[in-house]
């Protein structure tokens, strides 16, 4: 049914819970499977010197960490899963790099936020459903 799957990957809750259920579906469906994570812009005026480095550094280990996690839920599964990393606002980079890779299916875990956060702001979820141009399935746990 689907071909190529991508997942939102941040090493949260709702992340883990998305990217099992996508592996799950990749492999059942012998799909193309690529997880994805998002980070905030780093600032481009830091206060101190190497405050930037720093944080591009913090960002590397951090994404070195989820891809290692990534590779771990390949190997349970026995398949492989691509791993991507941008810059930008989470929902709008989502979007955008499923529109223009032709993937069929986003994945993505629901977030850990209040109902009242939730209304106030919306959630990643809820703004890659209401713009991406295929299915979207949203992970609860």
């Amino acid at each position: 049914m689907f071909t190529k799957i991508l997942v939102g990957y941040d090493g949260s809750k709702g992340g883990k819970a998305a990217l099992e259920r996508a592996a799950v579906a990749a492999k059942n469906n012998h799909a193309q499977l690529t997880a994805i994570w998002v980070r905030q812009p780093l600032p481009r005026h830091a206060d101190l010197p190497g405050e930037s480095e720093g944080e591009a550094e913090a960002a590397a280990d951090y994404f070195g960490e989820r891809k290692r996690e990534v590779e771990e839920m390949a190997k349970q599964q026995g398949i492989e899963i691509g791993c991507e990393s941008r810059s930008g606002h989470a929902a709008k980079v989502i979007v955008n790099f499923c529109q223009d890779g032709g993937y069929d299916l986003i994945i993505i875990g629901h977030s850990d936020h209040s109902e009242l956060w939730g209304r106030l702001l919306g959630d990643t979820a809820d703004r890659i459903s209401d713009h991406a141009h295929c299915s979207v399935l949203i992970v609860k746990q």
